[in-house]
């Protein structure tokens, strides 16, 4: 799945849930308004940034390659030691 399908469902999915249960205009307080809005464009200052990385990464063939997964080497003397 691509960034931006994924972006483009959340988003949705995050439409449709305010869209199925919305909350009467007087039973939030303005600082409540004030954070949720806040917070949902720092979401999306986020998703941006990540997004217009991610492209220029890719026009300059320095896309992210997958991380190696690292070698753990464990060594046994093959001593037993008892007490």
């Amino acid at each position: 799945m691509s960034t931006f399908k994924l972006i483009a469902l959340v988003v949705l999915v995050a439409v449709a849930a305010t869209l199925v249960q919305p909350a009467k205009a007087e039973a939030m307080d303005a600082m409540t308004i004030i954070t949720i809005a806040g917070a949902a464009v720092l979401v999306v200052t986020v998703i941006v940034v990540v997004v217009i990385a991610n492209i220029r990464d890719r026009q300059r063939g320095e896309a992210a390659e997958p991380m190696a997964v690292p070698v753990v080497v464990a060594y046994d003397a093959g001593v037993v030691q008892s007490n």
